[in-house]
């Protein structure tokens, strides 16, 4: 077969191209430069970004505003060794964790896990999320007696912290007349606590709770608990209330 010129010429570039690419070296980063942009109130709005996110903005605001039940009094927490709000909290997670697991015997919550208090009158949304911000969800543990003690021991160390089910008097740092669901405490007996997954892990120096007979899952946030906690009581026509009971007694002599 005879080449002409230009199929000559068409194969000395095809050549040349394949000889300086097999010859080209990879590339690689010899240098780099760190430089931060800074987003402040010297930074330019994005009406486009603001036009985006708008929409969303406004149905979140909503939904967050929305009232869902009203207080009979402003719930507070500056109190030893019980407060209100602890009460109303540790309450409701008893009634809906019952909900789930009608085994369960008393609850226990830290008073550093509740981040507000609800004021008097209407109580939205956004109240329950200022309340517990964080996704925690409710899980039930199988204590021994010696488990529970050591519970004892932290809410007596703690000077009391948000129970239900559970009542006890304290003095000189030790608990005495302690009873779990009406019935005198028991160290030869187990019990079944409900809590949320951050004090089961060992949270706020809760390690005794860590290692448990069993443990079991609600699969419910405890923020969803308060939600149906508020939403039920206001299809009975009925307020969001609490008590200083006496739950937690503290003797001072």
């Amino acid at each position: 077969m005879t080449l002409s010129p230009r199929h000559i010429t068409s194969l000395a570039w095809t050549i040349a191209f394949a000889f300086f690419s097999s010859c080209q070296q990879h590339l690689a980063v010899t240098k780099n430069e760190y430089k931060q942009y800074a987003v402040d109130n010297q930074t330019g709005e994005d009406s486009s970004i603001v036009k985006y996110y708008l929409p969303y903005k406004a149905k979140m605001q909503a939904e967050m505003s929305k009232v869902i039940g009203q207080t009979a009094q402003a719930l507070t927490k500056p109190s030893d060794p019980e407060t209100l709000m602890g009460n109303y909290f540790a309450d409701a997670m008893l009634t809906e964790g019952l909900k789930k697991d009608p085994t369960i015997q008393f609850t226990l919550s830290t008073k550093g896990g509740l981040r507000t208090t609800f004021p008097e009158g209407d109580i939205t949304v956004s109240n329950v999320f200022e309340l517990m911000p964080f996704e925690n969800e409710m899980v039930t543990l199988k204590l021994s007696g010696e488990n529970v003690q050591q519970v004892i021991d932290f809410i007596v160390k703690k000077e009391g912290e948000p129970i239900s089910g559970m009542r006890m008097k304290i003095r000189n740092g030790v608990a005495y007349d302690v009873t779990i669901a009406g019935e005198p405490f028991d160290k030869t007996k187990t019990y079944n606590l409900l809590t949320y997954d951050y004090l089961a892990d060992g949270g706020d120096d809760l390690e005794c709770l860590r290692h448990p007979i069993e443990r079991k899952e609600i699969n419910k946030k405890v923020r969803e608990a308060l939600l149906d906690n508020i939403n039920d009581l206001t299809r009975q026509g009925k307020k969001i209330t609490a008590q200083l009971d006496g739950r937690i007694v503290i003797i001072k002599e």
